[in-house]
């Protein structure tokens, strides 16, 4: 039990440190986009890649633990749902907009990650 705990640790704090690192990069690529590009850009991405270990990798307990714990700390729903609602303070089509796309094209990546 505490090697599973060690290792779903590990992943997460893997996954939360590259999406430090592209939150930070993305946010200074699309500095004057009022579209939350980098948590678009990381949720699809992660979606992608999700599909792609599940339908490729071994489903055996640390593979799962370690790369689930991963994109579990890249990705995240709360973000999502916190900027859909700022947006929607503002501008609502932009935030009607963003809650469609990212949950109709994470579907669409998670499926081509399958796929592939």
């Amino acid at each position: 039990m505490i090697t599973s705990v060690l290792i779903v640790g590990l992943g997460a704090s893997i996954g939360s440190l590259i999406r430090f690192g592209m939150t930070n990069l993305l946010k200074a690529m699309f500095s004057k986009s009022a579209f939350p590009v980098a948590t678009f850009f990381i949720n699809i991405t992660g979606s992608f890649l999700l599909g792609l270990i599940n339908a490729r990798l071994p489903h055996n307990t640390f593979t799962l633990a370690f790369f689930i714990a991963i994109l579990g700390g890249y990705t995240t729903f709360s973000t999502y749902m916190n900027e859909t609602v700022q947006l929607g303070t503002k501008k609502k089509l932009m935030a009607y907009s963003y809650y469609v796309l990212s949950a109709v094209v994470g579907i669409i990546a998670a499926w081509i990650g399958y796929i592939i």
